[in-house]
């Protein structure tokens, strides 16, 4: 019996050291690595995940912050200003130029950013300076959950963004769901005064208008941003007139710019509405906060609140 025990023990202290052995194997073998794919289909590869990023668009950093992955932001552009923890990062110049001495310092990872920030010749040059830059695209509001999901990933968050992206779609679906039966009212959003540019068919804002319940009048035209006459916007009869802005005075400058806009059906009916552009411009977790905003102004019977226990 002792010889029995003793056999026992000695296998079960072979078995031991074997798995030992192992262990020391796997914790010293090199990880998988790991490749992740942006908007223009470039392909970042890494021995581990990136821990140290840096966000050039706010909305990015916005969406950053959102799913919880702050902890691996190590700086954000001049313009990423929310939330306001954001302000105690790094700051990095973009404008008029970006500051590429700034950038190396920080030595990221991986560098977030829009195509609406970059083009592809701005890549082709960071490319060559070894800046990983990781774009993502919003054409509409399912490259917005798609992206907040990408981020995720990258950031090692997954269920965390899979969540805010949850209860966004739900939100959004509650929103749609209380103008089904109302009236489309006729609106415009107004990008710019000089040069007079509207919302047009493409992109997620003309989906914005839709998804308020309201019907945009230069929906037909297939440009995202295209530039109009103020001939053209008359024509349009716009019941509801938007302005993205953070001036008070923006209406009154538009009117003495362009007198014949007086003769919309918007300014006749005292329908003239400025919103923060921050919840229009950057596609991200607070776009739902602008669509409920639209949707109160073009139903006006319908409070935002109601809506907020989604989330």
């Amino acid at each position: 019996m002792k010889t029995i025990t003793r056999i026992i023990l000695l296998a079960l202290l072979a078995l031991g050291c074997a798995d030992a052995e192992k262990r020391k194997q796997v914790e010293g073998a090199p990880l998988i690595s790991l490749t992740y794919t942006d908007d223009w289909e470039r392909s970042f590869t890494f021995q581990n995940p990136p821990q140290k990023v840096v966000s050039i668009a706010p909305n990015i950093t916005e969406i950053i912050f959102a799913i919880g992955a702050e902890d691996k932001l190590v700086g954000r552009s001049q313009a990423c200003d929310y939330p306001d923890e954001v302000l105690m990062f790094p700051e990095i110049t973009t404008f008029p130029q970006l500051d590429l001495e700034q950038l190396k310092v920080l030595d990221a990872d991986l560098i977030f950013s829009t195509d609406e920030i970059f083009t592809k010749d701005d890549l082709a040059q960071l490319d060559r300076l070894d800046f990983p830059v990781f774009i993502q695209h919003y054409e509409d509001m399912q490259d917005i959950y798609r992206g907040i999901q990408k981020i995720g990933h990258v950031l090692q968050v997954d269920t965390a963004a899979q969540n805010l992206v949850d209860s966004l779609q739900t939100l959004e679906q509650r929103i749609i769901d209380s103008t089904e039966n109302q009236i489309k009212y006729q609106t415009m959003i107004l990008i710019s005064a000089d040069p007079l540019k509207v919302v047009g068919g493409a992109g997620f804002l003309n989906q914005l208008i839709e998804k308020a319940g309201g019907k945009n009048v230069f929906a037909e035209n297939d440009e995202a941003y295209p530039e109009m006459t103020p001939e053209a916007i008359l024509k349009a009869q716009p019941e509801f007139l938007i302005l993205p802005s953070n001036d008070p005075q923006v209406y009154a400058d538009l009117l003495a710019k362009y007198p014949i806009l007086y003769n919309t059906p918007a300014d006749q009916l005292k329908q003239v509405h400025i919103i923060d552009p921050d919840h229009l411009y950057r596609p991200g977790p607070r776009t739902l906060t602008g669509l409920l905003e639209l949707t109160h102004i073009l139903h006006t019977q319908l409070n935002p609140q109601k809506f907020t226990d989604a989330f």
